[in-house]
């Protein structure tokens, strides 16, 4: 078929029948393409151009072919070529922004994109395409606005309807994004990707229960991929089913080998059931993930060689209360190290001065980088901190027992105890009510202030609020409509070394999970922690201790999204220690 089809190139026809031989001999080029036969579309397509060299849509098919088969220079001038020929060949346009996308430059990608779209304004795929370049540079609403007109171009388009859910949940809508997608499923029941996807926005809602039972039906319907497995992981861990959590994470690595993030979720599985040595080496995937770029390294990376006679730098990482928690293995570095030198937070540079004095703290730019007196002076090793508990930390008897690794400055202890006293007699309680983001699960982690109530009508206890941010309306409310005062400083919870001395001289800190209760411990300060009942990894599935804080105490949700029975708890201790600290006043 393909001998006779190219002899016929060579016949001499009328220019009508030149015409429909071209046109017969694209539309079987294109039909090989679709196909999979790459060489059968390609000799076609310089068949056509033979006979005739400016027909665009041949240059066209030979840059998709090029470009599809990782020849991305040689893509490049076909299309540009189509381009000249047919300037309005949507086609052309829309290959060689897949081409710049490729190529990793995103401004010719968008440009392409929009000519395409310029062209074909009824293309669903320019649009599509269009918006995923500016997802990605995170133009969100404007991304937005190119998929509603994909999906209405074509309203089974699974890979729009996806990207849109997507877009609606990079900008936090994700009421909206649910109810776009009940709306599609309700159209196309059978759909297993789009079950997947529900069960991914309702995830991200954070309804756990509600995207498991997405995953299964998704499941049901054949859909099997690892993005589904790990998905499955993560809910089943938020529901406390880490046994099954566990073996969702190892199916998606099976069918998936190298995918990082199931490898990283089981990472944090296995830590929360307290299996630190096999959580810990996944756990270095962190330093690979996109929201956090790599910062240059600069010295040899520390494997737990010997450290005497040596300097290392440990650089620190991730949020304040994780810079906190893994600094609890700094005091064992500086102590083997003839030189340590640690790169923190700003926020942390004072109490970390005055807690490791013999290490030389500084803080490195927006960009990571150093000093120039640092980077200049011949370090042997360097280390994140999060690293570190790989080789120090391997199981809950290689947590020393400690009673505060940080120190607050004595000085504003001191003033802040004065301070207290001036509020009355009664123990002095610290309270945080509200953590994280979003993303980070802040709704499953904080408690409104409302809800507190049994616990804080507790008679004998003075109320000073720790809440760092979005604390001045809950507190009004609660003094105009209970008459409970609760004392807060503002000066104290924006300057971090201000908050541990106030910290240093409570007698309690009550909280949910926040980067207070990592300060907190660190000082070695009584807290009380309520958690989740599949909480953040640090805090373990069980028990009411943590390896990391032994003053601190946890309160655990008894089933999933339970409050109240949290709070009925710690009302009762703490009316017990309230009257323990009357009578030891009486007496």
């Amino acid at each position: 078929m393909l001998f006779s089809l190219l002899n016929a190139i060579f016949k001499r026809p009328s220019r009508t029948d030149g015409d429909r031989s071209v046109e017969s001999l694209m539309q079987r080029a294109q039909q090989l393409h679709h196909e999979g036969d790459v060489a059968g579309a390609r000799e076609l397509c310089r068949a056509i151009l033979s006979r005739n060299p400016r027909y665009a849509r041949a240059h066209c098919l030979l840059g998709v072919l090029c470009g599809q088969s990782g020849e991305l220079d040689r893509a490049v001038p076909y299309l540009q070529q189509a381009i000249e020929l047919a300037p309005d060949l949507a086609d052309a346009h829309l290959a060689l922004g897949n081409v710049h996308k490729l190529r990793g430059d995103g401004p010719l990608a968008e440009t392409s994109y929009r000519n395409a779209v310029a062209c074909d304004p009824d293309s669903p795929t320019a649009h599509y395409s269009l918006a995923l370049v500016l997802n990605y540079h995170g133009q969100h609403e404007a991304a937005l606005r190119h998929l509603d007109l994909s999906c209405s171009l074509a309203p089974a388009f699974d890979d729009a309807i996806r990207e849109r859910v997507l877009c609606l949940i990079r900008l936090e809508r994700y009421e909206e994004a649910v109810s776009f997608l009940m709306e599609v499923t309700a159209r196309l029941p059978d759909s297993a990707p789009l079950q997947a996807c529900l069960g991914f926005a309702w995830q991200e809602a954070q309804q756990p229960a509600k995207a498991l039972t997405c995953y299964e039906r998704a499941q049901r319907l054949g859909h099997v991929d690892a993005e589904l497995f790990k998905n499955l992981g993560i809910v089943l861990q938020q529901l406390g089913r880490i046994e099954e959590a566990l073996g969702a994470y190892d199916q998606a690595i099976v069918l998936q080998p190298d995918n990082p993030l199931a490898k990283f979720d089981r990472a944090l599985a296995r830590l929360l059931s307290g299996n630190y040595a096999a959580g810990w080496p996944d756990y270095e995937l962190r330093l690979i993930s996109e929201d956090r770029p790599p910062r240059p390294a600069l010295f040899p990376r520390w494997e737990n060689q010997p450290l005497a006679g040596r300097s290392i730098l440990v650089h620190g990482e991730q949020g304040l209360g994780d810079e906190i928690m893994f600094a609890s293995c700094l005091p064992q570095v500086v102590a083997q190290a003839d030189r340590c030198l640690i790169s923190c937070s700003s926020k942390l540079e004072r109490i970390f001065r005055r807690s490791f004095p013999e290490a030389e703290i500084f803080v490195a730019d927006a960009g990571g980088r150093l000093p120039p007196e640092v980077g200049n002076s011949g370090v042997d090793f360097e280390v994140p901190a999060g690293s570190l508990p790989l080789y120090l930390r391997r199981s809950w008897d290689d947590f020393p027992a400690h009673g505060g690794y940080l120190r607050a400055d004595a000085q504003r202890v001191d003033y802040w105890r004065r301070r207290l006293d001036g509020l009355g007699p009664g123990l002095k309680v610290g309270i945080s009510w509200q953590g994280g983001t979003h993303k980070t699960r802040g709704p499953l982690r904080s408690i409104p202030l409302t809800q507190w109530l049994p616990v804080l009508r507790t008679p004998g206890i003075r109320w000073v609020s720790l809440q760092y941010a979005g604390a001045g309306a809950a507190l009004a409310e609660i003094k105009a409509e209970h008459g409970i005062e609760i004392a807060h400083w503002q000066d104290a919870v924006d300057d971090y070394d201000e908050t541990a001395a106030l910290v240093g001289a409570l007698d309690l800190v009550l909280s949910v999970d926040t980067a207070l209760v990592h300060l907190s411990g660190a000082l070695g300060k009584a807290t009380w922690v309520m958690v989740p009942y599949s909480p953040e990894w640090r805090y373990g599935f069980a028990g009411d201790s943590m390896p990391w804080y032994p003053s601190v105490r946890i309160v655990r949700q008894p089933s999933y999204q339970d409050w109240d029975s949290v709070i009925s708890r710690v009302a009762q201790n703490l009316k017990r220690s309230a009257v323990n600290c009357q009578q030891a006043i009486t007496q």
